[in-house]
C-alpha cells in the first residue's frame, strides 16, 4: 500500500481553503487531520495523509446530510 502525502498546495486545491484557514483548522478543529513533519529540522515541511483528509471530507459530507434532514 502506498501512502500519499498532500502538501498545503494540494490541500488548498482539494478543500477550497487557503493556507491560513487550513492552519487555523489544525489548531482549532479536533476532527481535522493533523499535519505530519516531513523532515527532522525545526523549519521542516509539513504534509497531510491523503486517506485522513479523504475521511475528514466524507465525515463533513455525512454531517451535512444529517443537518438537512
Amino acid at each position: 500500500m502506498t501512502t500519499r502525502i498532500l502538501r498545503y498546495s494540494d490541500l488548498e486545491t482539494q478543500l477550497g481553503m487557503n493556507r491560513v484557514t487550513i492552519w487555523r483548522r489544525t489548531k482549532t478543529d479536533p476532527t481535522f487531520p493533523c499535519p505530519i513533519r516531513l523532515e527532522n529540522s525545526r523549519n521542516s515541511a509539513l504534509g497531510f495523509l491523503a486517506e485522513e483528509v479523504e475521511a475528514w471530507i466524507a465525515q463533513q459530507a455525512a454531517q451535512r446530510c444529517k443537518t438537512q434532514e
